[in-house]
């Protein structure tokens, strides 16, 4: 399969060792309310995510008659063209890319009208392989959830979507539960998604806190999602119960950068804060007791204490048996200059 192991979304590079793309997932919080929409946005904006994310669906076509519960649940969060303009609007102006979540093909061509930069199918169209060919026939990037996949169903995705031209592909581990146990998010199955895609590989977050989507950037998630909301205990919903908010989503995009910065190049060597280290941490050969010119080194003259100065230990057995040239006071670091030339 073709996938390319990077690509851009607007002015973003998307895997192969770029910056975490991160999306504030609003989904359908704003509960029919413009209003809470554009704060849903301002909110991202804020905590300087990459992208802000909504869903669109029409609910008849979204949901059988045979689930009326469902139906009623989700009619109000149900939003017209004209409401997911006004968010792209306020996206564009606080530098946010857009993006949308079409839960059925109806509402794929007002995101084509729209233009948004790329598609993001969710966990729900598993098995859905007429959607991933009118979603990957669109020729933009594709970020796909795999909550509730099997390895063998990823593979079989992964051959649609390459059969349909698509090349630009992130997968997104995911479980598919609101709120997700910590002994079911399964974050190593990452690197399970890893073994049969060459793409970028990341993590959509089900939990009620932070920590285990900045353990997926630890494991080298190349994009992550995160539910955003401004309201909490509200009935008939449940992505507020996985959602970050005003008081700490901001400083979960800040852990974020935090970490994927502290896993650096890989490469073991002496960083630039430790310098000032060499001199003060280090141990370094000292006198024992007062030691006079003369005097032949044995092992017991000299100890390893913090010095700031001196001979390492490493040091000692090119020492031992060789001759002061002067006088050394207890403490006083050894150099070598203080020794005899051999």
């Amino acid at each position: 399969m073709e996938f390319h192991p990077s690509f851009r979304i607007e002015n973003r590079t998307i895997g192969q060792g770029a910056p975490v793309f991160i999306i504030a997932e609003a989904g359908v919080n704003h509960f029919g309310d413009l209003s809470k929409a554009l704060a849903l946005v301002d909110l991202a904006a804020a905590a300087q995510a990459d992208a802000f994310k909504t869903q669109v669906f029409a609910t008849d076509r979204l949901v059988s008659g045979r689930l009326p519960a469902w139906r009623k649940r989700l009619r109000p969060k149900e939003v017209g063209f004209d409401f997911l303009a006004r968010m792209k609007e306020r996206c564009d102006q606080r530098g946010l890319i857009f993006l949308c979540t079409a839960h059925e093909e109806s509402t794929l061509p007002w995101l084509d009208k729209l233009q948004v930069p790329a598609f993001k199918i969710g966990s729900g169209e598993r098995d859905n392989f007429p959607y991933f060919r009118e979603v990957a026939a669109r020729g933009k990037p594709i970020i796909l959830s795999t909550g509730m996949y099997e390895l063998e169903t990823v593979r079989k995705t992964l051959e649609v979507l390459a059969d349909a031209g698509c090349r630009d592909l992130a997968l997104l581990h995911c479980v598919t539960s609101y709120p997700t146990p910590y002994d079911q998010v399964n974050l190593r199955a990452m690197n399970a998604l890893r073994e049969v895609f060459p793409g970028p590989v990341g993590y959509s977050d089900h939990t009620g806190g932070h920590h285990a989507v900045l353990a997926a950037v630890a494991l080298g998630a190349a994009v992550v999602e995160k539910h955003i909301t401004l309201d909490f205990n509200v009935p008939d919903a449940q992505d507020w119960k996985v959602s970050a908010g005003p008081e700490d989503f901001p400083l979960l995009v800040q852990q974020i950068r935090e970490v994927e910065a502290a896993l650096g190049s890989g490469v073991k060597e002496v960083q630039p804060c430790e310098v000032p280290a060499l001199e003060w941490a280090l141990k370094r050969l000292v006198a024992a007791r007062n030691l006079a010119a003369g005097t032949v080194l044995e092992k017991d003259m000299l100890i390893a204490k913090r010095a700031g100065a001196g001979l390492t230990p490493v040091h000692l057995p090119a020492i031992l048996g060789r001759r002061l040239n002067l006088d050394l006071t207890a403490d006083e670091p050894l150099e070598w200059e203080h020794l005899v030339a051999p």
